[in-house]
């Protein structure tokens, strides 16, 4: 290829948009108070609020060709030249609906001085998919509940927080549960100052299947795990140390008769196992191992 062909050819690429333009969004520099404009790959136009060091959007509105909302974010002052009625910062609920794209609803959204207090999102048929709720309480701690649902409707997961201000925020606090289609709660979760302090689980048929308690004693964690047949009879009792098994372990045949026994080391090393007749009496006690934390 001769120079002169090069040098158009090189031209030519240069002037071309790069590969990846059309899927990534056309932004204005931002401004003093943190603004800026973006047009999007899908047609829409996006306003936000930077942050300060210019790495999150503090704040932000989406809108469609037709002016519909696409996405809002709000922040507990207004931020942007549009916000102001869609978050609420009137101080009366401010109750918007967002398209997915125009003339296709998603869901609705409802703000008061910036604070998310309910959401809906729906599939195309209409049908609530998840849910988000803000309850403001006077004599108790605020809480924040979101629910999770079936394509049927019912209810699939459901966590309920306490939601305090942020200098007082300590962890998560509150109950996550988890249900089956038929309407039975499967799982339950309760969390203490961001640590799980009980967990429990259910048969299909109501029964409880297992139930673990967790404590904290210094930097150990200690859980006791109890295990349930269908028919409601004890399977197992379990007990760890910091993800080990520690101390005795009993596991029971259906029907609740003792079926062995075996007792854990510091290390989680099995040291002993006492064996079971299927009537509950003792056939063999064992030693398995020396203990390594005594050596």
């Amino acid at each position: 290829m001769n120079a002169w062909r090069a040098a158009g050819l090189a031209g030519l690429l240069t002037a071309l948009p790069p590969a990846w333009a059309d899927d990534e969004p056309r932004c204005g520099p931002i401004g003093p108070a943190g603004q800026q404009r973006c047009a999007m790959p899908d047609g829409s136009t996006l306003q936000r609020a930077m942050s300060a060091d210019g790495r999150r959007a503090m704040a932000l509105l989406r809108r469609w060709s037709d002016g519909s909302l696409a996405e809002l974010r709000c922040a507990p002052t207004s931020l942007l030249p549009e916000d102001r009625e869609p978050c609420g910062h009137g101080g009366e609920l401010a109750e918007v609906t967002l398209y997915g794209e125009p003339g296709k609803p998603l869901g609705t959204l409802s703000h008061r001085r910036g604070v998310l207090m309910r959401q809906v999102i729906v599939n195309p048929q209409g049908g609530v998919v998840r849910s988000e709720e803000f309850v403001d309480n006077t004599l108790a701690p605020d809480r924040r509940i979101k629910r999770v649902y079936y394509p049927s409707g019912r209810l699939r997961h459901e966590i309920d927080l306490v939601e305090p201000p942020p200098e007082q925020y300590h962890g998560r606090e509150g109950v996550g549960r988890e249900f089956a289609e038929s309407g039975q709660v499967t799982q339950e979760v309760e969390w203490v100052g961001g640590r799980e302090r009980r967990i429990r689980q259910w048969h299909l048929n109501g029964q409880l299947k297992l139930e673990q308690t967790i404590r904290h004693l210094g930097r150990d964690e200690l859980r006791e795990t109890r295990s349930f047949y269908e028919d409601g009879t004890e399977a197992a009792l379990n007990r760890e140390r910091n993800g080990r098994l520690f101390g005795w372990q009993q596991y029971h045949a259906p029907g609740g008769a003792m079926q062995r026994e075996e007792e854990y080391g510091e290390r989680g090393v099995l040291l002993r196992r006492k064996l079971y007749d299927p009537r509950g009496r003792l056939l063999r006690d064992e030693r398995v191992n020396e203990d390594p934390s005594r050596s």
